[in-house]
């Protein structure tokens, strides 16, 4: 299975915040949204990710004043990202060894999705619910004509 079928199955668009805006108003976003994961765009350009857990730093490393940072003071620059042709089996190990939560999906160098470690987890119980249909199936001798 490929990463473009995970995008395909989720609601919604890509979350995206600029670059300029105040890490209040994403913190906002994140509670309003149920949320804790957002591309960061500049121009039109994905230049990196901003995370509950990057938000949280920022509140320990400013003593809780977090009130004049914009994102791109705390955003992670080092983002980790697939192609959208990827296999679901490379992303799980990407996330594995990348030790992440959520994998910016390119296509064709742009933004196409965010995929989250529940996401490919819901994916692979859907999967085995299947499998696990056509198995019985068999062992009991239905769906033969």
């Amino acid at each position: 299975m490929i990463v473009k079928t995970i995008l395909d199955s989720k609601d919604g668009g890509v979350i995206t915040t600029d670059a300029d805006a105040s890490l209040v108003d994403v913190a906002r976003m994140f509670k309003e949204m149920g949320i804790g994961f957002a591309a960061v765009v500049e121009n039109d350009k994905t230049i990196g990710s901003i995370s509950e857990r990057d938000i949280i730093n920022a509140l320990v490393k400013n003593d809780g004043n977090v009130s004049a940072l914009k994102v791109r003071d705390v955003a992670s620059a080092n983002v980790i990202s697939c192609n959208i042709d990827a296999l679901t089996t490379e992303l799980s190990d990407l996330m594995t060894n990348k030790r992440t939560r959520h994998v910016l999906v390119m296509d064709k160098g742009k933004l196409a999705g965010i995929i989250s470690i529940g996401d490919l987890i819901k994916h692979s119980l859907d999967e085995c619910q299947i499998d696990s249909g056509a198995m019985r199936e068999y062992i009991s001798g239905q769906g033969y004509m």
